[in-house]
């Protein structure tokens, strides 16, 4: 029985040819700060439609660059509680304080409406992720309501890269976009990150960041801002470089899987699919799904497993339950209670270039048939 995983990387035979022939050339030439990492950010930029794409050794470095660009020392940055640790940590290892906001139980993105409520004198901007691939349907509305309170905007983009609304795609709404190209993530770089903006303060500090501080524009060594060595290798660059001339053949397929989800699942009992009205809003990196309370998610888990096939729940506990934050700024349940009730009855099936049809019509009978068992379970009790 084939096993489907959350996520399979792919890399096909030319790609290896491809990475096979580079290496040889990094070997004989750079292996840091050469002309592969150029080239990732012009492409990736382009891709985008920014101006400016810095490549970094993570998604949490660059989230960190962006932070620090825009000054958030001493001051609130307002977040999820659902998503990677990531996120809250660079805002408190940048002098920020994480407020916690609620998601939307039909995108689990940031509602803006809570958002509002949480903004004081002390806000200095708002972080919005892309919650499982999926362009916050409210992203538009986050850089008017940003840009009329004079408070910045980054979006969080590591699971959405090539989601797209209105012509835009994720990364180029907000003041600054991140991206990470971990092996789970829609393309990968073994491991890597990239900051995109159209902001030419954002792109400077972050290339001074990058490189411990220094003035990237003078010929001496001169340092002007705290930083660190964030750089991006040669290695990562070129696979990632490869990854992302696949991008819209792996989105492609990631849609077509949740097209069939969708069609296979449609009035199915005891679940909510979270599926975007418009395909292209979303860059699947999983699809979640709301089940009905009371259903057993452990007991469904184990029942997928035992058909071959592996489900996951994206950040439980909720960020603002983890021990770190509950000892850094004495968050406890009941502060989110929208956002914990959803996490509790999440759960996220998997999506990727390497699932056929056939996978999918697999995975989309089998959920239905653990939900069921599920549902039997707990009439039985």
């Amino acid at each position: 029985m084939k096993k489907i995983n959350m996520a399979d990387p792919h890399f096909d035979e030319d790609d290896r040819k491809w990475i096979h022939r580079e290496i040889d050339a990094i070997l004989d030439g750079a292996l840091s700060m050469g002309p592969n990492v150029r080239a990732f950010e012009n492409e990736f930029a382009a891709r985008v439609g920014v101006r400016h794409a810095i490549a970094m050794n993570s998604c949490t470095s660059a989230l960190e660059a962006a932070l620090l660009a825009k000054g958030v020392a001493g001051r609130e940055v307002i977040i999820p509680a659902e998503t990677f640790i990531a996120t809250g940590m660079a805002v408190h290892l940048t002098g920020g304080i994480p407020v916690f906001a609620e998601i939307s139980a039909s995108s689990l993105c940031l509602d803006l409406e809570d958002v509002k409520r949480k903004v004081t004198s002390r806000t200095a901007g708002i972080i919005l992720v892309h919650m499982a691939g999926l362009l916050s349907p409210e992203v538009a509305e986050f850089r008017r309501y940003c840009d009329s309170e004079g408070l910045f905007l980054i979006e969080d983009a590591a699971h959405s890269p090539g989601a797209r609304s209105a012509g835009k795609e994720a990364g180029s709404f907000g003041h600054a976009g991140c991206f990470s190209f971990f092996p789970t993530k829609v393309i990968t770089a073994g491991e890597g990150g990239m900051l995109t903006t159209d902001d030419d303060a954002v792109a400077s500090f972050a290339r001074s960041y990058q490189n411990r501080g220094r003035d990237m524009e003078a010929r001496a060594e001169h340092y002007l801002n705290p930083g660190r060595n964030v750089r991006m290798t040669e290695m990562s660059a070129l696979l990632g470089r490869v990854q992302l001339s696949h991008l819209d053949e792996f989105l492609g397929r990631r849609r077509r899987v949740a097209a069939i989800y969708g069609e296979a699942l449609a009035g199915a009992p005891g679940m909510q699919l979270l599926l975007p009205d418009d395909l292209e809003c979303s860059s699947f990196w999983k699809v979640p799904l709301l089940l009905e309370p009371g259903l057993d998610r452990e007991m469904i888990a184990e029942h997928m497993a035992a058909a071959g096939i592996a489900v996951d729940w994206a950040y439980q506990p909720a960020l603002h339950l983890q021990p770190v934050f509950r000892a850094l700024y004495g968050t406890s349940e009941g502060l989110l209670p929208r956002t914990e009730e959803l996490l509790s009855r999440h759960l996220c099936l998997p999506c990727h270039p390497r699932m056929s049809d056939d996978d999918a019509i697999r995975v989309a009978e089998a959920i239905r048939t653990a939900i069921e068992g599920s549902a039997r379970h707990g009439l039985g009790r």
